[in-house]
């Protein structure tokens, strides 16, 4: 993926290995006992905390790091029936960075990532975690009564979090408000429906806020791209934060790639940070994975301009890895950017943006 490696190990004690976020990924977990010291160990199934822990660990607070991951991880049960349990999970997570542009950057890359799989009619389903949970919250319900309801709209079971809704006295207002979530589903005017129906709380428009500036740049960005939205999918929710993803091929079947903002997972590690990512199989894509060299890093200025994010898209795909800077500081010295492994700038003239080597 063109971004610095996070290695992490196949097989580490549970106390490390499922600690925070990660104790969601208990029951996937292979558990040995280690014969030297007695302890269980643990085989990794899911990547993505390990990466977190190495940000916290090896991070200033306010550095933006991005990381990418490959590596095999093992599952004690398959996601879907008939599916892998040792899946060759391949990844890209962005750490440091709040907000939309964050999220854009990780949603690009996930794209592009399977349209250079050579994947056909793409469909890409996005979705907030934030609005079931603040329906949840305004339950006033804690705990495991919390928990219960979300995971009955994690199952999309309405008539359960109707009954659910009614035995914990919450209200017909509250559950008028699950029932108009219940069909928030389909395209982009479902953002507008949202605002009608759940706009009296501020954590949703905030929530809309979000997904409208996503799918507004997606839609220029990728004209060909189907997307569609979900407003009750909350896979995930008691490890993601905000924006939840997943690109499904074809078939519709199961997703090809899947990610979200999971801003909350450093903190189990001694340093909250905003994190938002995303990850694959690899397996099911190889056949379409084309061959490429390296032909050099190249360093873009911050800002959402269409003839910029062109330009990057086109470098990209002549084989360029381009990194934008997301601080929105001013063009570093061809030294300092070349001590960050840099080979060249892009700087825009009077023509359009253009690749200046730095050695030149």
């Amino acid at each position: 993926m063109g971004l610095p490696s996070g290695h992490s190990p196949l097989v580490e004690h549970l106390e490390s290995l499922l600690t925070g976020s990660a104790a969601d990924l208990d029951l996937q977990t292979w558990k040995l006992l280690d014969q030297d010291s007695g302890r269980l160990v643990g085989l990794r199934s899911d990547m993505t905390p390990q990466m977190a822990r190495i940000d916290a660990q090896t991070s200033s607070a306010k550095e933006v790091r991005r990381l990418s991951y490959a590596g095999t991880v093992l599952r004690a049960r398959p996601d879907l029936l008939g599916g892998s349990r040792a899946p060759f999970q391949m990844g890209a997570e962005l750490f440091g960075v709040e907000g939309a542009e964050g999220d854009l950057e990780v949603l690009s890359l996930m794209v592009e990532s399977l349209v250079h799989c050579a994947v056909p009619d793409l469909l890409l389903d996005i979705g907030h975690v934030g609005i079931s949970q603040t329906l949840a919250d305004a339950a006033g319900l804690e705990g495991a009564l919390r928990a219960e309801l979300l995971r009955h709209v994690e199952r999309k079971a309405w008539s359960d979090v109707r009954t659910w809704l009614r035995e914990h006295h919450c209200g017909m207002e509250l559950t008028a408000d699950f029932h108009a979530l219940s069909g928030l589903q389909g395209d982009f005017d479902v953002l507008e429906q949202a605002r009608r129906y759940l706009g009296h709380y501020p954590a949703v428009r905030a929530a809309l806020d979000d997904l409208q500036c996503v799918w507004l740049v997606l839609r220029a960005r990728y004209p060909d791209l189907e997307i569609q939205c979900d407003l009750s999918e909350i896979h995930g929710h008691r490890y993601h934060t905000g924006l939840l993803f997943s690109l499904f091929g074809p078939q519709r079947g199961e997703a090809l790639a899947s990610g979200g903002r999971y801003d909350d997972i450093g903190a189990a590690f001694g340093r909250r940070r905003a994190a938002t990512g995303f990850s694959l199989d690899i397996k099911p894509l190889l056949p379409g994975f084309p061959d490429s060299g390296r032909m050099g890093r190249v360093w873009a200025p911050a800002g959402m301009d269409d003839l910029l994010w062109q330009s990057i898209q086109e470098h990209r795909r002549a084989g360029f890895v381009v990194l934008q800077d997301l601080q929105r500081q001013d063009v570093p010295s061809p030294q300092d950017l070349q001590a960050q492994g840099f080979d060249a700038v892009l700087i825009q003239e009077a023509t359009g943006w253009k690749v200046q080597r730095l050695d030149s």
